[in-house]
């Protein structure tokens, strides 16, 4: 028991001085990463998006679908990987289709690429869009949705908005 407590009473000074250093290091590493980290989000730049046009694919009995062609510029001095691409389709402010893209894109350093969205549709969701496609002969249409990027500094999710005029006599 005495060679016990002999050893708790030489081992104390060594623990309670390591976690000192332990939390100066650790308070070091904090305010160096958090510093990192801000430098980081400064550095990156959003990747633009620009609607570059949507392609009638096919249309049914039931509906139909098309292709988004979204432009994405990649201003970074580093390759991004967007995981996931969000989008919601409107025609004339009528929500037409929505959903997600999970397909891996790569958008290369200071390059454009193009980002196809495959959307399919019902007629129900697209009656009143074909109501103004057939009075006016064309409708004014807008995609908007989400990237997931993956970055060197981690995933982020940036918002993206295009708008475009579908017109039926061949645009």
């Amino acid at each position: 028991m005495r060679h016990t407590l002999q050893w708790t009473i030489i081992a104390m000074p060594q623990t309670t001085r390591f976690p000192r250093r332990t939390a100066l290091l650790t308070a070091f590493l904090a305010v160096a990463v958090g510093g990192c980290a801000s430098m980081a989000r400064q550095a990156f730049q959003n990747p633009v998006v620009v609607l570059h046009d949507v392609v009638v694919k096919g249309v049914g009995l039931n509906g139909g679908s098309l292709d988004v062609i979204l432009e994405v510029a990649n201003p970074n001095d580093y390759r991004i990987d967007a995981s996931s691409v969000t989008y919601t389709l409107f025609a004339d402010s009528i929500q037409v289709a929505s959903g997600e893209v999970t397909k891996l894109v790569t958008l290369d350093n200071k390059k454009t690429t193009e980002v196809t969205l495959p959307v399919t549709f019902t007629f129900k969701e697209l009656q009143k869009a074909a109501q103004i496609l057939l009075q006016r002969g064309s409708v004014d249409y807008m995609v908007k949705g989400d990237f997931t990027l993956k970055t060197p500094f981690g995933s982020i999710t940036r918002p993206y908005v295009g708008t475009g005029r579908y017109d039926s006599l061949g645009r």
